[in-house]
């Protein structure tokens, strides 16, 4: 999976307006540097992994669910952008995964809660 596509996603979801759903065909075209597959498998593992919230159909023939429409982003899809929004922080939780070598979901939500509370105690350490 490719990890700046799951934000670029997160992202373009959360910028939708209130009762706004998108399809894939919308998602691709606000976000032309991915491959329909690509945005298409990252969608069904922010869902599986409780970030997106999904319609999808499964049809007979087709071992893989279709996306119907894309929601919204559920409370810890925004709690996962939350703590990597800032580009900056982002490139730090790539560097961390690469070093680690995996990006998986999981994994970027717990590096990316690390470096959230590592800022968080700097900043308060800066106050006393």
């Amino acid at each position: 999976m490719n990890p700046d596509c799951v934000r670029d996603v997160l992202l373009c979801v959360e910028h939708c307006g209130f009762g706004e759903r998108m399809n894939l065909v919308k998602l691709q075209e606000r976000l032309p540097d991915y491959t329909e597959e690509d945005l298409w498998y990252t969608c069904i593992k922010l869902e599986e992994g409780g970030y997106l919230d999904l319609m999808t159909a499964q049809y007979l023939r087709m071992p893989l669910p279709s996306i119907k429409q894309i929601n919204d982003l559920t409370y810890s899809g925004h709690e996962f952008l939350n703590t990597i929004r800032e580009q900056g922080t982002w490139d730090k939780v790539k560097g961390v995964a690469k070093k680690a070598g995996t990006f998986s979901l999981k994994t970027l939500g717990e590096i990316a809660q690390e470096i959230s509370k590592a800022a968080v105690t700097s900043a308060l350490q800066s106050l006393l």
